[in-house]
C-alpha cells in the first residue's frame, strides 16, 4: 500500500518551484526544485506528474492566491473609477507582500507550458469581478483594446509602480495615486 502524501512536502516543492521560476523562469529544472524543496527528484514526480503539472499547479495556486486578494471585497456596486481603484490598490498591496508569488506569476503568465484549460480554470476564479469591471469600463474604454490595457498596460504599470515604491518607499502613496491617475486617464475616450 502507498504512503499517503503529504500536504507539507507538496507546499515546499510548490514553495520552491516559485522561487525558481521568479528567479529563473520556467526553464529551472526539476532537479534545481527538488534541492530547493529539500526532497529528492524523485520526489518532485511524485506529487506532479510532469514538470508542466507542477507549472500548471503552481499557477493556479498564485491566481488563487491572487483572486481571494482582488475579488474579496470587490465593491461591485461603486462606480468604475472605485472599482478600478480597488483592484490597483488589491495588486499593488498583493504584489509589494509577495514579491515572489509575483515575480512567478509575471513568467508564468506568458508561458506556453500553461494550459488553455488552467488559463480558463484560473480566469473564472475571479468569480463576476473582472466581467463587473470590464461592463463597467466598457463605457469608457474602446471595447476592442480593453482586454489589452488591462492585460498589459495595468500589469506593466502595476510592475513599474511596484518598483518605483520599493525604490522610494517614502513616496509609496503619492506614487500608487501617480500609477492609478496615469492609467485612468490613458484609458478615457
Amino acid at each position: 500500500m502507498a504512503r499517503p502524501l503529504s500536504d507539507a512536502k507538496r507546499t515546499a516543492i510548490l514553495d520552491a518551484a516559485a522561487r525558481l521560476v521568479a528567479a529563473q523562469g520556467v526553464g529551472a529544472s526539476t532537479a534545481q526544485i527538488a534541492k530547493a524543496a529539500k526532497v529528492a527528484e524523485g520526489t518532485v514526480f511524485t506529487y506532479f506528474e510532469t514538470k508542466d503539472v507542477l507549472l500548471n499547479a503552481l499557477f493556479v495556486r498564485l491566481e488563487e492566491r491572487l483572486a481571494l486578494a482582488v475579488a474579496g471585497t470587490f465593491p461591485a456596486d461603486a462606480e468604475v473609477r472605485g472599482q478600478l481603484l480597488h483592484v490597483w490598490k488589491a495588486l499593488l498591496v498583493w504584489g509589494a507582500a509577495h514579491p515572489v508569488d509575483r515575480m512567478a506569476l509575471r513568467q508564468l503568465k506568458v508561458s506556453e507550458r500553461i494550459t488553455d484549460c488552467t488559463r480558463t480554470h484560473c480566469a473564472g476564479l475571479f468569480g463576476t469581478t473582472l466581467q463587473t469591471l470590464e461592463a463597467s469600463l466598457a463605457r469608457y474604454v474602446d471595447p476592442e483594446r480593453l482586454s489589452f490595457y488591462l492585460g498589459r498596460v495595468l500589469i506593466t504599470l502595476l510592475e513599474t509602480t511596484l518598483e518605483a515604491m520599493a525604490a522610494q518607499p517614502e513616496q509609496r502613496e503619492v506614487l500608487q495615486q501617480a500609477g492609478f491617475d496615469l492609467f485612468w486617464k490613458g484609458i478615457q475616450r
